[in-house]
């Protein structure tokens, strides 16, 4: 592996994210609504969305969010979403470098704890041995609730956003 390097996104990375996410997939043709969600994670001082990069190729991505709490003696609590390395670079150490960067940021930001979700079909890919090779345990119960489609209201209030 060449140098690798992880950082904190800007405006103009949301096509590198994107062809991440997508697995080498066409990133090209950004829509009006990602770009202006985008904008919105940018802005958002408690959502960090990281690249990681080998010889300025973009390869990984995840993202951080911290919510403020006034329990745990008012200690944020972190949340790890998305972590994502292309699958050409995957077993390489990159995901435990992005996560090893995330964890340091939420120290650094005085998080009581670090919470993600996994879903079972990643017990066998390796990423759940990656998780607790990290220090997680496996402690809760997750739940989710799709809500389905998006109201025709919020899609409006999204399109003149």
């Amino acid at each position: 592996m060449g140098n690798l390097t992880i950082r904190a996104t800007g405006l103009g990375d949301l096509l590198a994210v994107l062809a991440i996410h997508n697995q080498g997939g066409s990133a090209e043709a950004v829509t009006d609504l990602q770009q202006r969600t985008w904008s919105r994670m940018q802005r958002s001082e408690d959502l960090t969305v990281y690249l990681a990069e080998v010889d300025g190729e973009a390869v990984g991505t995840a993202t951080l969010m911290l919510m403020p709490n006034v329990t745990y003696h008012c200690a944020p609590t972190a949340f790890i979403e998305a972590v994502v390395v292309a699958a050409k670079h995957r077993r390489k150490g990159i995901a435990s470098a992005i996560m090893r960067r995330l964890l340091d940021d939420a120290r650094t930001a005085g998080c009581n704890k670090v919470q993600l979700l996994s879903h079972k079909r990643h017990s066998t890919d390796g990423a759940h041995q990656l998780y607790t090779s990290l220090g997680f345990e496996a402690e809760a119960e997750g739940f989710r609730l799709y809500l389905g489609p998006v109201p025709a209201a919020v899609q409006a209030a999204r399109t003149t956003a």
